[in-house]
C-alpha cells in the first residue's frame, strides 16, 4: 500500500461547475516533530507546514506509517501556501512516534489527533483528512467515531473490509502481504537493534532483498514458518492475519463497511480500474452513499474512477504497462482536492458540492464521463455461457462465449492443476494489477480460453462483473480463477479484471466447508469490476484455472488447515457447461 502515501489528488477535467473562490498565496513555516499526546499517553509526532501569518486557517491531516518525512515534501508545502495548516503525522509505533504500531487499528488515535489538531493555535477549528491507500484507512477508521471537528476527507483506494482485501474470495493477498510487513518491519528493526539512528525517513527492503523476496521468500512453505528477517519479532500482525483465515471478531476491528451508518462527513473517493483495492473503495461509494448517518453525508459523496493502478495518478499517467489510454487520462488531481476542501471549509460549506456524484473513464473509448450512482442503474445483467466444440484449454482450444445455453450433454473441460507450477501473476506492481497481454499465459493447459465470436457492434460493460461456474476437483480444497480479456482484431489479449474463489469459502467467508472430491459444484466468483468498451472486431474473453501467484497464495489441494503444510498436491479439475450445468459469465451491459 505504499505507493499511495499521500494522495490529495484532482483532474483538470473534473473541475466543479461553480467557480471556487481562489485564497490568496501565503508563505509557510515548517515545524518538526510537533508532539499530541493520544488518550493512553503515549506520544505521536507530526510535521506541521502553516501559512506564515496571524489569523487561523483549517487544517488538513495525513496519518501515515511510511515516514511523515517522505523526501519530498513539495505537496504538503503547497496546501499550506494555499492556506491549510498541513499536519502529516507518523503513525503510533512508526518512525519517531512512540508506542508499539497496531497496524490499521487506526481509529483512536485518528479521532485524538483531530481534536488536537483543531486546538492548536492556528487552526479554526475546521480538520479534514487525506491521503490514500493506509492513510485512506486512518481516515475511514476514524471517521466513524465522529471527531467534532471532523469535516471532510479525500480517501484513495481504500478498502470497505480489511478481511476482504486480505483473503480475496479466501485466497491469501501474498505478494502483497508478504513485502508490505517486511517492509514495514525495516523500522521496527532499526528501533530495536539501533536506537539511536536517526528514524525520520523512511527505510525498506534493500535490492537483495527484494530479489530474495521473488526468488525464495514468496515460494516458503509452510507459510506460517516465514522466518527472513525476524518477521514474526518485529511484525507479529504478519502471522495473527494468517491465524485467521476466516472472518472472525478479529477483523470486526477493520471494518469500514459495517461502520458506514456511523458517518457523518462528506467524502471524495479515488481508485483505478487496476487498482487492488477497487472493489473497497466502490464498496465504501455506494455504502455510504446509502448508509451514512445523515442526509447530508448521503449526498456528499463524491467519486471518481479512472485508468489508473494503486499508485497516485498525475497528470502524466496515461498508460499502464504499455497501454496507452489518450491523453485525458491522466489525472492533476491537485486542485480538486483543494476544491473539495475549500468547498467544506468555507463559506459555501452549507451548500452541496456541486457536480455529479460520479465520474468515470470508460476504457476502450477512452472518454470520461459523468453518472449519477455507481453501479449504473440502466446497465443490464448479461449472460455469456461458456461452451466447446473442443478442449477450452489454450487458447487455440475450442472454448466459446455464447448468449444461448449450451445443450444437454455438452461435454466438459478439464485440466490439472500443480502448485508446484502455477499460473503466473504476470506483470504487476504494489497492489496493483495491469492490463497485461495474456497470450502467452493462454498457451498454458491449465488455463481454459472461452472466447466470443468477433462482435460486429460495440458492447459497453461496465459495472461488477460476475462468474457462475460450475465445477468438480478431485481435491478436497482447491481455487478457481476468472479473467475478463479484450481481445484486440490483432490478438492482443488485454487483461480488464479478475478474481479468485478458494472452494471451501464457496457458501461463507466465516464457516469454511470442504468438497466432497468429483461431487460438482456451483461457484460464484466475483472478478471485481471495470468499465470497458469492447470494440467492433473484438472479442470479449474469459479465463478460467486455478491459480493467480504470487498475487494470491497457491491452494495446495490438501485441505489442510491453512498455512500450516508444506504438502502439495495435483489436482484434476472439471468445468461443466451444459444444460444441467450452465456456467455463464454476468457482465453488466450499458446500452448504446
Amino acid at each position: 500500500m505504499r505507493l499511495m502515501v499521500a494522495i490529495g489528488l484532482a483532474m483538470a477535467v473534473m473541475a466543479p461547475p461553480r467557480a471556487v473562490a481562489q485564497r490568496p498565496t501565503w508563505p509557510i513555516v515548517v515545524e518538526k516533530n510537533v508532539e499530541a499526546r493520544m488518550r493512553d499517553g503515549v506520544i505521536l509526532r507530526a510535521d506541521l507546514y502553516r501559512p506564515d501569518a496571524r489569523r487561523r486557517f483549517p487544517a488538513l491531516l495525513q496519518r501515515t506509517p511510511y515516514s511523515k518525512n517522505p523526501g519530498s515534501d513539495d505537496r504538503f508545502r503547497r496546501l499550506a501556501a494555499r492556506g491549510y495548516l498541513v499536519a502529516v503525522q507518523d503513525t503510533r509505533g512508526r518512525y519517531l512516534s512512540d508506542g508499539v504500531a497496531r497496524p490499521h487499528d487506526e481509529g483512536e488515535d485518528g479521532f485524538d489527533t483531530v481534536e488536537w489538531l483543531a486546538a492548536l493555535p492556528w487552526v479554526d477549528g475546521q480538520v479534514g483528512m487525506f491521503g490514500g491507500s493506509y492513510s485512506a484507512t486512518t481516515q475511514l477508521l476514524a471517521a466513524p467515531l465522529r471527531p467534532p471537528h471532523l469535516v471532510a476527507l479525500f480517501p484513495s483506494a481504500s478498502y470497505a473490509s480489511r478481511y476482504d482485501m486480505v483473503f480475496q474470495g479466501g485466497a491469501f493477498y501474498l505478494a502483497d502481504g508478504l513485502s508490505w510487513n517486511l517492509g514495514q518491519a525495516m523500522d521496527a528493526r532499526r528501533r530495536a537493534l539501533d536506537p539511536t539512528a536517526d528514524r525520520d525517513g523512511e527505510i525498506g527492503l534493500s535490492a537483495a532483498d527484494r530479489r530474495l523476496l521473488r526468488t525464495r521468500w514468496l515460494l516458503a512453505l509452510p507459510l506460517v514458518g516465514m522466518k527472513e528477517l525476524d518477521l514474526p519479532r518485529y511484525m507479529p500482525g504478519y502471522f495473527e492475519m494468517l491465524a485467521h483465515p476466516s472472518y472472525d471478531d478479529y477483523w470486526a476491528t477493520f471494518d469500514v463497511a459495517a461502520r458506514h451508518a456511523r458517518f457523518e462527513v462528506p467524502a471524495y473517493h479515488l481508485t483505478g480500474w487496476y487498482d487492488a483495492l477497487l472493489n473497497g473503495t466502490l464498496a465504501n461509494f455506494t455504502g455510504l452513499s446509502r448508509n451514512a448517518a445523515t442526509d447530508r453525508a448521503r449526498r456528499s459523496q463524491r467519486l471518481i474512477v479512472g485508468p489508473w493502478t494503486h499508485a497516485r495518478p498525475n497528470a502524466s499517467s496515461t498508460a499502464i504497462d504499455g497501454v496507452d489510454f489518450g491523453p485525458d487520462a491522466g489525472l492533476d488531481s491537485f486542485e480538486l482536492m483543494v476544491g473539495w476542501f475549500d468547498h467544506w471549509t468555507g463559506p459555501e460549506s452549507s451548500r452541496d458540492f456541486p457536480g455529479p456524484p460520479v465520474r468515470i473513464f470508460v476504457m476502450g473509448e477512452n472518454r470520461w464521463r459523468d453518472e449519477p450512482a455507481w453501479p449504473l442503474e440502466r446497465a443490464r445483467p448479461t449472460d455469456y455461457y461458456l461452451s466447446a466444440v473442443g478442449p477450452a484449454n489454450t487458447r487455440n482450444g475450442g472454448g466459446l462465449l455464447a448468449s444461448v445455453p449450451p445443450a444437454r450433454g455438452t461435454p466438459p473441460d478439464t485440466f490439472s492443476y500443480d502448485p508446484a507450477n502455477p499460473v503466473p501473476t504476470g506483470t504487476s506492481g504494489a497492489y496493483s494489477r495491469a492490463p497485461t497481454d495474456q497470450r502467452a499465459l493462454e498457451t498454458r493447459p491449465d488455463v481454459l480460453v472461452y472466447s466470443t465470436e468477433p462482435l460486429s457492434t460495440a458492447v459497453e460493460v461496465t459495472g461488477p462483473v460476475t462468474l457462475e461456474v460450475w465445477i468438480a476437483s478431485s481435491a478436497k480444497d482447491t481455487d478457481f480463477t476468472g479473467r475478463l480479456v479484450d481481445v484486440y482484431p490483432d490478438g492482443t489479449a488485454r487483461a480488464l479484471t479478475d478474481g479468485i474463489l478458494r472452494a471451501r469459502y464457496r457458501a461463507s467467508k466465516t464457516a469454511p466447508t470442504l468438497l466432497e472430491p468429483g461431487r460438482p459444484y456451483r461457484l460464484t466468483i466475483d472478478l471485481g469490476a471495470t468499465s470497458n468498451v469492447f470494440l467492433p472486431g473484438h472479442r470479449i474473453r474469459l479465463e478460467v484455472s486455478s491459480s493467480n501467484f504470487p498475487r494470491y497464495d497457491r491452494n495446495p489441494n490438501t485441505g489442510a488447515p491453512f498455512g500450516q503444510s508444506a504438502e502439495t498436491r495435483m489436482a484434476s479439475q472439471t468445468v461443466f457447461h451444459d444444460a444441467d450445468r450452465p456456467s455463464r459469465l454476468i457482465l453488466p451491459v450499458v446500452p448504446r
